[in-house]
């Protein structure tokens, strides 16, 4: 199934520059409008893909997160039941040995084998039940002897609850907002409206690249100039391929899509965030 996800992508990349190829060599006004909008329309269909594909991942996660939780959840109950039998039937200075493997399985019958109740003399000769540090004596002993990478009453840790979507979309929003603290005209707040002018895209691919332009040279009027440089700049630099194109970017004028935003500054962050800027 992923091998086919993975040919359905790389076939539509492939469509989708001929499409440009296209829209290149085209000189008709009504056939280059017909052409830019397919383009779109696969845009926007890899984009819902995207989508659900993102939701699909973070479903998958939750439902394992909740299998872990209930896998320690049982494991507890056994341990506990394994504790209480201990307490109720003897001690700790038995020698034979307690198999907690039924425990472990969550067969709890009546012929697991226990250790032998020890009476404890008491004044006038008399017998008493053991105590309930004796209990915990035994179960500890047992416990220690059958299982040694398993000390105490504690279940099983579940594995680190991996980072949300919205949890990483904050995080390269930060980061993006770090990178480029200080350069003016530029203020990343989100990703739509503080990527519309094209000086953060500059600013981000400058804070690594400092020799590529002179950054205080741009207009943030010029849009198109702005843009264009960016992601020219960091393709023949970094080698990050320019996932948003330049006329898109101004159709969409002040408000550009956020998705696509987020995913090519994906891709920049994956290209410079090991670089060391000089």
């Amino acid at each position: 199934m992923r091998e086919i996800t993975e040919f359905t992508s790389k076939f539509c990349i492939l469509f989708q520059n001929g499409l440009i190829h296209q829209l290149d060599n085209a000189s008709d006004f009504d056939e280059r409008k017909a052409i830019r909008g397919r383009i779109r329309e696969i845009k926007e269909d890899n984009r819902k893909k995207m989508d659900e594909r993102m939701k699909k991942s973070d479903g998958a996660r939750e439902e394992m997160l909740k299998f872990k939780v209930q896998q320690a959840e049982d494991a507890k109950q056994r341990y506990l039941s394994m504790y209480n039998d201990a307490a109720k039937t003897g001690d700790g200075s038995s020698s034979k040995q307690w198999n907690t493997d039924t425990y472990k399985s969550g067969e709890t019958t009546a012929t697991t084998p226990r250790p032998a109740a020890v009476a404890v003399k008491v004044a006038g000769g008399s017998k008493a039940p053991p105590s309930a540090s004796a209990a915990r004596n035994a179960f500890k002993q047992a416990d220690k002897a059958n299982n040694p990478q398993n000390q105490g009453l504690s279940a099983p840790a579940a594995k680190p609850v991996q980072r949300s979507p919205t949890a990483i979309k904050d995080m390269l929003l930060q980061w993006a907002a770090k990178m480029t603290e200080g350069y003016p005209n530029v203020s990343v707040t989100n990703f739509s409206g503080s990527w519309a002018n094209g000086l953060a895209f500059c600013a981000l691919v400058h804070h690594f690249f400092p020799d590529a332009f002179d950054f205080n040279a741009l207009d943030p009027a010029n849009r198109k100039h702005n843009l264009g440089l960016a992601f020219k700049s960091a393709e023949e630099l970094a080698d990050i391929s320019p996932l948003l194109e330049v006329d898109d970017m101004l159709m969409m004028k002040d408000k550009p899509d956020w998705k696509c935003v987020f995913c090519y500054v994906q891709a920049l962050y994956r290209g410079l965030h090991q670089r060391t800027p000089p």
